[in-house]
């Protein structure tokens, strides 16, 4: 498996082509985050969203959360547990 770091993640939800092409290059295509990731990934976004001025800027981080909500329910997600 391969875990990405919130940095790695967002830059690879924006599409950037030296981590897609990273992923690519990596022999185990299980690629998942921590839920500590997905938290930081979603605050961010909610953040965003209650802090729009305007109902342009309101729609775009409604549609910025969504979207990411949508990729990060393709990935696995590694829950924390006691050991950790």
């Amino acid at each position: 498996m391969y875990l990405l770091d919130t940095d790695t993640l967002s830059r690879l939800h924006a599409g950037n082509i030296n981590v897609v092409a990273r992923l690519k290059a990596v022999e185990d295509s299980e690629v998942g985050i921590t839920i500590i990731t997905k938290a930081e990934v979603l605050r961010r976004r909610i953040d965003y969203l209650l802090k729009a001025e305007t109902g342009g800027d309101l729609l775009k981080a409604q549609e910025l959360l969504f979207r990411t909500e949508e990729f990060l329910r393709e990935l696995l997600i590694i829950p924390i547990n006691q050991a950790a």
